[in-house]
C-alpha cells in the first residue's frame, strides 16, 4: 500500500518548514499564518474541505497550536481523516474559569506581537516555563513580517476559546500516535489521559525532550507508524 498523504500544522511562533525539515514521505506542511483570521471551527472545516486532497488517504498531523488545530479537525470530521499524529497538544480546558483566564493571557501576547520590539517579543515568548527546557530556531526572527497573523492567532485560536474535545473526539476511530517530551511533564500527564479518549490509541514519550518535539527522533518515530499504518 502507498504512503498515505500526511497533513502537518506546525506549533505557535513556528513555521511549515518546521515539519519540512523532517523529511516524511508523503507530508504536506500548511503555513498557518495565512489562516489565522478563521475561527477554530472555520478552519478546521476549510482544511477538510479544501486542503485535504480527495480522494486519498490522509492523515492529520499537528504540534502544539497545529496539534490543537488537528483535534478540532478531528472532532469535527472524524471520517476524514485514515490516522492523526499528535505533538505536545492540548485537547482543551475543563472549565470556564480557566478559559477565560487563558483568553486574557492570549490577549496581552497578541498585543505583544503587535505593539513591541520583535526579539523582545520573541525572548518573552521563548523564556516561559513550558518551553525554557527546549531550544528555539532561529528561524523565529524571520516571522516578523507575519507579525500581524501571529497576533491574530493569539486571538483566534487561544487555547480559551477552544471547546474540551474530550468527548467530541471519542467519535474518532483511526489510529492515533501521541508524541510528548519526557521533560514535558504537563503535556506528557495530557498524553497520558489521551488512552481513556482514544480507542487506538499509541503514546510515545521521547527522552531528554522538553515541549518542542518536532525533531530528528520524532521523525523516525513517525516514520515508523506510518509504515505500519
Amino acid at each position: 500500500m502507498s504512503a498515505p498523504t500526511v497533513i502537518a500544522l506546525h506549533g505557535n511562533l513556528g513555521s511549515s518548514n518546521d515539519w519540512q525539515r523532517l523529511d516524511i514521505e508523503g507530508l504536506v506542511a500548511v503555513d498557518l499564518w495565512a489562516f489565522s483570521g478563521m475561527s477554530l471551527e472555520e478552519f478546521a472545516r476549510f482544511l477538510t474541505e479544501e486542503i485535504r486532497p480527495e480522494g486519498e488517504r490522509v492523515v492529520i498531523a499537528g504540534y502544539s497550536l497545529g496539534g490543537r488545530l488537528a483535534l478540532q479537525a478531528m472532532a469535527s470530521f472524524p471520517e476524514a481523516w485514515a490516522g492523526a499524529i499528535i505533538l505536545s497538544a492540548h485537547p482543551g480546558l475543563q472549565s470556564d474559569m480557566e478559559r477565560e483566564n487563558r483568553r486574557a493571557i492570549d490577549e496581552e501576547w497578541a498585543r505583544k506581537a503587535q505593539g513591541i520590539p520583535w526579539p523582545k517579543f520573541l525572548e518573552e515568548w521563548n523564556s516561559q516555563p513550558v518551553l525554557s527546557s527546549s531550544p528555539f530556531s532561529e528561524q523565529q526572527l524571520g516571522l516578523e513580517g507575519r507579525r500581524s497573523a501571529i497576533s491574530k492567532a493569539f486571538h483566534d485560536w487561544s487555547l480559551g476559546t477552544q471547546s474540551d474535545l474530550r468527548e467530541p473526539l471519542k467519535g474518532f476511530s483511526p489510529p492515533v500516535l501521541w508524541i510528548t517530551g519526557a521533560r514535558d511533564r504537563k503535556f506528557h500527564q495530557l498524553g497520558e489521559e489521551m488512552s481513556e479518549v482514544f480507542s487506538r490509541f499509541e503514546h510515545i514519550s521521547l527522552p531528554g525532550r522538553g515541549h518542542r518535539v518536532l525533531d530528528p527522533l520524532a521523525a523516525v518515530k513517525i516514520q515508523d507508524w506510518l509504515a505500519h499504518l
